[in-house]
């Protein structure tokens, strides 16, 4: 998919996909975080990601591991947020996730990753989205359930929320030319 096809004008963003090249950026976005955030997107006191999950987070492979960025228009190279799925198995369901920096949460920055990813993981065939969500995370339910996510408690654990939401599939575009198939 073109990198213009996740950037709105009026956006303080871009949206693209992440490349190896953002891994510094990742990090500096993970170690600025407060540790309440890092919290909400990680479930754990993690201050740094290790090498693994930043080789994982600045993949773009959209039959496995594929993440897409937000950078701040105003600080070129400067990454404001990300949203990763991970496919498990492909193509039945991948597993997603999003995070925000603390001072561009509220702006839509989360709405518009999610977005870009939900359309990436159709366009790549994925049948599901799912996802885990702390209970305290309201403003991550609120924009999950405005998105047609379906949302449950989980049975086993008042702590966190299942998100799941089916693509619609659409046919295959096998069109061809006349000239083609004489």
């Amino acid at each position: 998919m073109p990198r213009s096809a996740f950037i709105e004008a009026a956006s303080p963003v871009e949206i693209r996909p992440a490349t190896r090249e953002d891994q510094a950026r990742i990090q500096a976005l993970v170690r600025g975080l407060t540790p309440h955030t890092r919290y909400l997107r990680f479930f754990s006191g993690l201050r740094e990601l290790g090498q693994a999950w930043l080789e994982r987070f600045s993949r773009a492979d959209p039959r496995g591991d594929f993440s897409l960025l937000a950078l701040a228009r105003a600080t070129p190279g400067c990454v404001v947020g990300m949203a990763q799925y991970s496919a498990d198995p492909y193509p039945r369901r991948a597993d997603f996730a999003v995070l925000v920096a603390d001072r561009w949460q509220g702006g839509g920055i989360g709405t518009q990753l999610v977005s870009g990813l939900l359309a990436m993981a159709r366009a790549s065939g994925l049948q599901r989205v799912e996802g885990e969500v702390l209970s305290e995370n309201r403003a991550m339910l609120q924009l999950l359930q405005r998105l047609g996510f379906r949302l449950q408690r989980d049975p086993a654990s008042a702590l966190f929320h299942h998100a799941s939401l089916p693509l619609a599939q659409r046919a295959p575009d096998f069109t061809c030319n006349s000239a083609a198939a004489r």
